[in-house]
């Protein structure tokens, strides 16, 4: 059976001469993770300050601005953390690769936080908009966004606390 130049594949003899099939290969792709171990001290979140001392090990003394996504399993420990690395003044956070990590660290929850260099607190719109987009993905996906922090060197604020979490939920 043809159709226009198409030959039927499952025909042993399709005319007078015999199409031999090209050969090629098909690659299968594996990702595997490796778990680098690092000592933190207690991984435990009992509090919104557990948290914050973790981030600021993490975050404080860096001066381009980071994300770090914290994994935490259903008893509130943190299982792993991924850091993306960003500029002077922002950092490109992608749901995908975020929840990439979350669902291969089997995460039952999730909380980001992300650093200030300039030392300002103040949330800026690109900071509610991956908020809000990692809060919607979450719930699709049943692994909830508990908190995103934005940590200074010598302060903190959580975009939770604000009125605005809420709001845009019920908008």
């Amino acid at each position: 059976m043809k159709n226009g130049s198409q030959t039927n594949l499952f025909d042993k003899y399709n005319t007078e001469t015999t199409v031999k099939p090209k050969k090629y290969s098909v690659q299968k792709f594996k990702l595997s993770y490796v778990k680098e171990t690092m000592s933190l001290g207690n991984s435990k979140v009992a509090t919104q300050n557990d948290v914050i001392d973790f981030c600021k090990k993490l975050l404080s003394s860096i001066p381009l601005e980071n994300v770090i996504i914290l994994a935490l399993d259903n008893a509130n420990r943190i299982i792993g953390y991924d850091c993306v690395e960003g500029a002077t003044n922002q950092c490109a956070l992608y749901p995908a690769n975020v929840f990439r990590f979350l669902l291969s660290a089997a995460a039952s929850s999730f909380i980001v936080a992300h650093n200030h260099p300039g030392g300002t607190l103040n949330a800026s719109e690109a900071d509610w908009s991956i908020t809000e987009r990692l809060k919607e993905a979450g719930k699709l996906l049943d692994v909830p966004l508990l908190d995103h922090l934005i940590i200074t060197e010598d302060d903190h604020f959580s975009l939770r606390s604000s009125r605005k979490w809420n709001a845009e939920r019920n908008a």
